[in-house]
C-alpha cells in the first residue's frame, strides 16, 4: 500500500506540473477526488472478476460479527 501511495503521489505531481491542467482541474482536493473515482473505476472488474464470488459470505460474516463490523468501520474512517 506504502508502494502504491508514494507512486500516486509520484505521478500526481508529475500531472500537476503538466502546463495549463492545474488551472483546468483547479485544487489538489479536486485531483484527488478524480484520481479515486478513477481508480474505483479501474479496480471494479478487477474484484468482480476475483471476489464478487465470496461477495454473500461476506455480508453474512459481517453482519454477525461485531468485531468485524467495528474494524471494518474504524478502519474506513482512519485511512
Amino acid at each position: 500500500a506504502n508502494l502504491m501511495a508514494a507512486f500516486r503521489a509520484n505521478e500526481n505531481k508529475r500531472l500537476m506540473d503538466t502546463p495549463g491542467l492545474k488551472d483546468r482541474i483547479g485544487t489538489v482536493g479536486n485531483q484527488f477526488a478524480l484520481t479515486m473515482i478513477l481508480s474505483t473505476f479501474v479496480m471494479l472488474p478487477i474484484w468482480l472478476l476475483t471476489e464478487a464470488s465470496k461477495w454473500g459470505q461476506f455480508v453474512d460474516t459481517f453482519k454477525a460479527s461485531k468485531i468485524l463490523q467495528g474494524n471494518l468501520i474504524t478502519s474506513g474512517l482512519f485511512f
